[in-house]
């Protein structure tokens, strides 16, 4: 038996990359998964499959993993492969926001805020950790957590100003003038 070249490991993974794409295409968190798009999440985790163990465990692979099971609304074997990825390169602030998705929509809101702080020790100047952290707060009804970590990530990126009013994690704390203050002055 030969081994598989890098080169043949990256395709596949760039191949399990793009049928997670197209699948992500269609999936509304709130809706279930269209059967489009779950044949084409379970296309690429069958196609992450075809890797060596090592490799399939490796940080890309894990997210690819995590990331296609998190899309296709299986939260708690999403968490594995999730964490493996952010434990190898905590860097990786999509395992980080994937983790907290997941944990959020566990029921799970307290580990879900833990899990996006970590990521933000280590990618401390990322607005969309800093947005999400002040959705979660916003949901656990800590009003003060919530403003300051919004606040910091419409100060680095505006755009995410404009998020807010769509978003319905902060509807707990909208109408706070603090929260009303952060989403309409110039940060």
């Amino acid at each position: 038996m030969t081994a598989m070249t890098s080169q043949k490991r990256q395709a596949i993974l760039r191949q399990a990359a793009g049928y997670l794409e197209l699948g992500e295409l269609l999936v509304d968190g709130a809706e279930p998964t269209p059967a489009t798009s779950r044949k084409l999440l379970l296309r690429s985790l069958d196609t992450l499959r075809e890797l060596p163990e090592q490799a399939r465990s490796g940080p890309a692979a894990s997210l690819l993993e995590g990331e296609a099971l998190r899309a296709l609304g299986d939260w708690d074997a999403a968490l594995p492969p999730l964490e493996r990825a952010a434990e190898a390169d905590a860097g990786r602030i999509e395992a980080w926001l994937g983790i907290g998705w997941c944990l959020k929509r566990l029921g799970r809101l307290t580990e879900a805020i833990t899990a996006l702080r970590r990521g933000l020790e280590a990618s401390p100047q990322e607005p969309i950790l800093l947005y999400n952290l002040a959705c979660y707060h916003s949901l656990a009804g800590n009003v003060p957590a919530a403003i300051e970590h919004l606040t910091k990530a419409i100060s680095i990126d505006d755009r995410f100003r404009d998020l807010t009013g769509m978003e319905r994690d902060f509807d707990p704390i909208r109408s706070d003038p603090r929260f009303v203050a952060a989403t309409h002055l110039t940060v």
